[in-house]
């Protein structure tokens, strides 16, 4: 079951477009930093220490991804994700889950905006009514 899954997961990667990919990285980050919190939760700061570090490598790749094109909107992007980078990673040291709640919110603004990306640029429910627009 473990192998199908990782299948499916690894398929879904390698055909998915560069949009979809940020949309899943965006999601890793927030599954994490759930995980993350709900260890400090319990007072298991080495488990969410862990997570935490998931959190930043995948934090780390959206900024990565972002800083390849010097556009305005990847420049707004890079701020963006270097915040978030430093607030997770103050939430790492510090077991703080004020930080680390306050990325979270974060993430899940971000994942709403990339989730209209995605409907858009794949003529989804919310594409027509939106008014939304991003060129490709």
């Amino acid at each position: 079951m473990a192998a199908q899954h990782s299948q499916y997961l690894e398929s879904k990667v390698l055909t998915a477009p560069p949009h979809r990919l940020h949309l899943m990285l965006i999601e890793g980050a927030i599954r994490f930093g759930r995980q993350a919190k709900a260890a400090l939760d319990r007072g298991e700061q080495a488990a969410a220490a862990s997570a935490l570090l998931r959190v930043i490598d995948i934090v780390g790749e959206m900024l990565a991804g972002v800083r390849e094109q010097n556009t305005g909107v990847n420049k707004q992007l890079a701020k963006l994700y270097w915040f978030l980078f430093r607030r997770v990673t103050e939430a790492k040291i510090n077991a703080d889950a004020a930080a680390l709640a306050e990325t979270l919110r974060l993430l899940e603004y971000e994942r709403q905006t990339w989730q209209l990306v995605c409907e858009k640029l794949a003529g989804g429910p919310h594409a027509a009514a939106s008014g939304f627009s991003i060129e490709a």
